[in-house]
């Protein structure tokens, strides 16, 4: 039984030598894990900086950024971190491209990604008011479909596959909001509910900037609402809303948008008036 037991231990061993650990990729991350800009066809930039990180197991021995090409005699012996700082000039912002990045290790494994540089679309704007959940004059749900403005009584004959927001006076924290219909019950608007999440996100300032109704006119296309789309502008299935101020929104589907408040009648009779830009469907 011994002479058994030693000779199964010195198979496992035997095993465990022939078995090799996975080697990793050296991993190349784009800041805000990001990997697009949108470019703003109307008033274009004349470059823009892709930054981020490429990480390796092993010290890093070539550098591929695009047109650039760096050995490790530029990058410094060892370097197993290299920060990725990149301008690119945008000489024709009316065509989409891309830039590719790769990493080459000491184990001889490559790593690669993409950064895409995009052209922004059309918007359409709408002008509309949206009433609280007894307001008899003004319907309380905005429809991303059909652009249209739904009373309660017929937001509950809404298809399913419809998508849009409700405002809504929240009685417990005597607030107005802009909230998912998911998000009816649980926010003390309505005890009525649909099936589709949309979200949303104050914008209070921009590159340190205050974001005013002059910067919401100046937007044209969608490059600005699909720029802010990142970590820096997390959205949520409600929002809490102020007079003046601007909120981007976008439906369960992708849809994205831009919310100006010009006007609240606070209550659950009350009203808001809003300018809505969309992305052209």
């Amino acid at each position: 039984m011994k002479r058994l037991l030693i000779c199964f231990i010195s198979m496992l061993l035997f095993a465990c030598k022939k078995e090799k650990l996975e080697v990793l990729k050296p991993y190349i991350y784009f800041a805000d894990n990001i990997d697009y800009y949108v470019i703003d066809t109307d008033t274009p930039p004349s470059s823009y900086s892709i930054r981020g990180s490429m990480s390796a197991e092993a010290y890093i021995t070539e550098v591929k950024m695009g047109d650039i090409v760096l050995d490790k005699d530029t990058i410094g012996a060892l370097q197993s971190r290299f920060m990725i700082n990149l301008p690119v000039s945008i000489n024709n912002p009316d065509q989409p491209f891309d830039v590719n990045f790769s990493c080459t290790d000491g184990n001889m494994e490559t790593g690669t990604n993409v950064f895409h540089f995009l052209t922004s679309k059309p918007i359409d704007t709408y002008i509309v008011t949206l009433g609280a959940q007894t307001n008899s004059n003004y319907g309380f749900y905005f429809s991303f479909k059909d652009h249209k403005v739904y009373s309660v009584s017929e937001f509950k004959n809404i298809k399913d596959d419809d998508e849009g927001f409700c405002y809504g006076y929240d009685r417990s924290n005597e607030e107005p909001m802009f909230l998912s219909p998911t998000e009816l019950i649980s926010n003390n608007i309505l005890d009525i509910k649909g099936s589709k999440v949309s979200s949303f996100c104050g914008i209070v300032a921009v590159n340190n900037q205050t974001f005013t109704k002059a910067l919401f006119d100046g937007i044209h296309n969608d490059a600005f609402i699909r720029n802010l789309n990142g970590a820096d502008y997390r959205t949520f299935a409600y929002s809490s809303i102020g007079e003046g101020k601007s909120y981007l929104v976008k439906s369960p589907g992708g849809l994205r948008g831009i919310v100006y408040v010009q006007n609240v009648q606070k209550g659950i009779a009350g009203s808001t008036d809003l300018i809505i830009k969309l992305q052209r469907q």
